[in-house]
């Protein structure tokens, strides 16, 4: 996961629409938000804690922008809006959540509804698709319940170094690292016996009757959201002519003549490679759907094993066809002409033969079987060798499409840094409306969304729904059952186990690895110990525990190293938001954290202060920072607008 851009909207100190690009160049990976206190450093922070997963926001006073609420007229709604963009897996997706609210007439600001939460997949076309369960894939791309390992506040940092740390520290590693999936598996086929026990209840019939009477107001709402689209598109149209404008204007400078061409070639290529990657994406699909018999491969290969075997022993080809003993045997003459009676040994010769040998019939079909497993033994080959080709093409594919999307990052920067005025504005200009066209393309996709549910809970509306079911099964059938899920849970745990353990080893030596680059004292501290009580401890040059000794700074030292390592372990690809990360640091460790920090994250977002992040600490941080703002608060009306620095 790497962060793009984010756009606030009356969030907080944050009035009106404030928007900012996060820096996704692989060296230059690093984005800072300066700020005095008090200016709105963590208020942005809580914000793209909330946009993803609606937490942070907690007890923490009004969402709504104050100065927002006071313009808006009594009884009109007011909102909070944050979207967040973000790319995973070669995919681009765009998250939003809003909070609104209704002004009364005393000034204060009601909200009626809980906060809605909107996630869409961007399509190579630039049309944005509404996930059907947002919760469920941003869970997916990276859990709730470790996001506080990579969006954390530096002042609390330290509590993976406390004395009574061990319950945190076995939580963080067992759930960045998945092994809680694990636990829930074990704990969920151990309850399933008992599940099996109970009586199904089923809801009652009323749900039918709710359904006929809000049919109008489904297809009300569904004309809405047609009518929506169609406005959404004239403006969409109109931010893309305004885009091709700037970019024909950019040709024309001398100074952005370069840049732009290069941009215009790069967006072609990654044009024609999102084609490759749909096409082989396509394959891929055509080739495990129309050859399923890849799945029979096992099954043709034992059936091949039986018949070399009987026609090793001689059984097929029989060599004498069952028809023609047959014959012999009830004409009571052989070829040659010499009589064949019951009871003589060529009679009983013959029986035997009759026995041992399969019929005409049989033998045909056995033989045209061997040629039909031939047959799809030779096409199987030469079908994972498609699918091979296929997939490696894929990855090609996604790699380039990487690289070109740094490329064009890499252009706008260099546009938006331009010291030529008109330049540096231009491309402001566009990547706004790039963003409105982005925005237009979420709301677009929110009504498509909106229209099919619509069509679907009116088509569900025709139709008698079935309220009642009832379970029947048998005590043999449940005995099974029961028995299979306490086997099952039993193998989990036993996997889990193990697997913690794997784990905790692989931990504990990456801890040690970063700790000591990022320490001062490097030499005073040996070793890091993660024990199998998950208790997290600094062993000093004398082999003694240290952890008492640590300074508060070393405290988060270690801390930021343990987090790091369980990053680093687990291979998630998530960058790490940090506010406030060097306030109780001296110089030293400021200086080492810097230095070695930024290689050790594919992304860094840091909300600092000036004092935080001066002299030695900011020359390190220098050559990786690929994008800059500075937070600017307006006593006059409590509110923070976001600004490049330059």
């Amino acid at each position: 996961m790497k962060l793009d851009n984010i756009e606030i909207e009356n969030f907080r100190q944050y009035g009106g629409i404030q928007r900012a690009t996060f820096s996704t160049h692989s060296q230059k990976n690093i984005t800072v938000f300066n700020g005095n206190n008090g200016c709105g450093k963590t208020s942005l922070f809580i914000a793209i804690n909330w946009c993803l997963y609606g937490e942070g926001a907690e007890n923490i006073g009004e969402l709504i922008n104050k100065e927002a609420a006071r313009k808006t007229p009594a009884g009109q709604e007011v909102c909070a809006r944050v979207k967040l963009s973000f790319r995973h897996g070669g995919e681009r997706f765009i998250s939003s959540r809003e909070l609104a609210g209704i002004k009364r007439e005393d000034g204060s600001v009601e909200t009626r509804t809980k906060p809605s939460f909107t996630l869409m997949r961007i399509q190579a076309d630039g049309q944005a698709i509404e996930i059907k369960n947002p919760i469920g894939m941003m869970n997916t791309i990276l859990p709730s319940n470790v996001r506080t390992f990579f969006l954390f506040d530096g002042e609390k940092i330290d509590n993976f170094a406390r004395p009574d740390s061990r319950d945190e520290v076995r939580y963080a590693i067992y759930n960045v690292l998945k092994l809680e999936i694990l636990e829930r598996a074990k704990n969920h086929l151990s309850q399933v016996a008992a599940e099996h026990r109970k009586e199904l209840k089923q809801a009652s019939s009323g749900e039918l009757l709710e359904l006929l009477e809000t049919e109008d107001r489904k297809r009300k709402e569904k004309e809405n959201a047609i009518n929506k689209i169609q406005e959404l598109e004239r403006e969409r149209d109109s931010a893309k002519r305004k885009i091709v404008d700037i970019e024909k204007r950019l040709r024309e400078l001398q100074s952005a003549r370069n840049l732009q061409l290069q941009r215009d070639g790069i967006q072609e290529q990654l044009e024609r490679t999102e084609n490759d990657l749909r096409n082989a994406v396509k394959e891929i699909r055509e080739i495990t759907i129309r050859y399923h018999s890849i799945i029979a491969s096992d099954a043709i290969e034992k059936a091949r094993a039986i018949l070399d075997k009987k026609r090793e022993r001689g059984e097929i080809p029989s060599g004498i066809r069952q028809q023609f003993v047959r014959d012999l045997l009830e004409q009571g003459k052989c070829i040659c002409g010499r009589p064949i009676k019951e009871g003589d040994p060529s009679h009983t010769h013959l029986q035997g033969i009759l026995k041992r040998s399969v019929s005409g019939a049989l033998e045909d079909k056995v033989l045209n079987t061997n040629v039909t497993l031939n047959i799809l033994e030779t096409q199987n080959a030469g079908i994972y060798n498609q699918l091979e080709s296929a997939m490696k093409r894929r990855v090609q594919f996604t790699d380039r499409i990487r690289d070109l999307q740094s490329e064009l990052d890499d252009v706008t920067r260099q546009l938006q840094g331009s010291p030529i005025e008109e330049i540096a504005e231009l491309e402001g200009k566009r990547k706004t409306f790039e963003m409105d066209i982005e925005r237009h393309h979420l709301e677009i996709g929110k009504c498509r969304g909106i229209i099919e549910d619509r069509d679907r809970e009116i088509a569900e509306l025709t139709k008698q729904i079935e309220q009642a079911q009832k379970r029947k099964s048998k005590n043999e059938l449940l005995t099974r059952k029961i028995s299979l899920a306490q086997q099952s849970a039993d193998a989990v745990d036993k996997i889990y186990q193990e697997l913690g353990e794997d784990v905790r080893q692989s931990i504990e030596a990456k801890t040690q690895e970063i700790f000591k680059k990022l320490v001062w004292k490097e030499s005073h501290f040996k070793n890091i110990s993660l024990g199998p009580d998950y208790q997290l401890e600094v062993i000093d040059r004398y082999g003694l525990p240290a952890r008492p000794e640590l300074s508060a700074g070393e405290r988060q030292v270690l801390s930021l190293s343990f987090i790091t390592a369980m990053v680093r372990v687990s291979e998630e690809e998530a960058p790490i938001v940090m506010d406030t990360p060097f306030g109780r640091l001296s110089s030293e460790h400021r200086a080492s954290i810097t230095e070695n920090l930024p290689g050790l994250t594919p992304q860094l977002v840091l909300f600092v202060t000036d004092e935080e992040l001066h002299d030695e600490a900011r020359k390190n941080l220098e050559k990786r920072i690929g994008k800059e703002y500075r937070l600017i608060f307006d006593p006059k009306i409590s509110s923070t607008t976001i600004e490049e620095a330059t």
